[in-house]
């Protein structure tokens, strides 16, 4: 059997060596056996992301054998390891899922001033609804919630941002995060026909 990858090995660098070495040994007291176990969860867990077309299905069944390899201290495993990790995987899955639509919204939001010509499924109600939302926001708020979704290279692009601003990367990233919540909030309310009536409050 191949050496299961654990960390530094490219596929398990979420766990440190003794966490990895802790979940095989709970897997089974051989390690043969337990890497042989791991490898099958592992691949069994990629499979089923794949199959309900999941974007990145190796990442999310090493974030779900993650999890639960940290919670393993004191934690009773009371039916079989992959259905236990399966059930972790589909939280996993719900928080990528609600993480890729906020994501969706504020590119959406982001869209609707900086480009031209808007996607072919952002409705004019839609579109309207964000317009005003944006116009809503104070004017520094408006250009950091645009400029940090514009770009191919966002990564670099946000770097040179946070500089800018004076401020750390993940400091930026609260920011951003909170400025577009107060805008799904706002278009949530326009939508449902309060046409933003309260405005946002950043």
């Amino acid at each position: 059997m191949s050496e299961p990858q654990g960390p530094g090995g490219g596929r398990r660098g979420g766990l440190t060596p003794a966490e990895f070495e802790a979940f095989l040994a709970r897997l089974a007291p051989d390690r043969d056996k337990a890497g042989a176990l791991y490898e099958d969860i592992r691949r069994r867990l990629v499979r089923l992301f794949a199959l309900r077309h999941y974007e990145t299905p190796e990442d999310l069944a090493d974030e779900a054998i993650d999890r639960v390899a940290r919670r393993l201290p004191g934690m009773e495993i009371r039916t079989s390891p992959f259905a236990y990790v399966c059930g972790v995987a589909h939280h996993v899955a719900q928080e990528m899922l609600r993480q890729r639509q906020r994501e969706r919204r504020a590119f959406l939001v982001a869209a609707a001033l900086a480009t031209p010509s808007p996607e072919p499924d952002f409705d004019a109600e839609r579109r309207s609804c964000l317009e005003l939302c944006l116009q809503r926001l104070p004017g520094d708020q408006r250009r950091l919630i645009l400029d940090y979704h514009q770009g191919n290279d966002r990564i670099h692009r946000r770097q040179i941002l946070a500089h800018q601003l004076g401020i750390s990367p993940n400091a930026l990233r609260i920011r951003a995060h909170r400025i577009r919540r107060d805008l799904e909030d706002c278009c949530a309310r326009c939508l449902a026909g309060g046409a933003a009536s309260g405005g946002t409050q950043p």
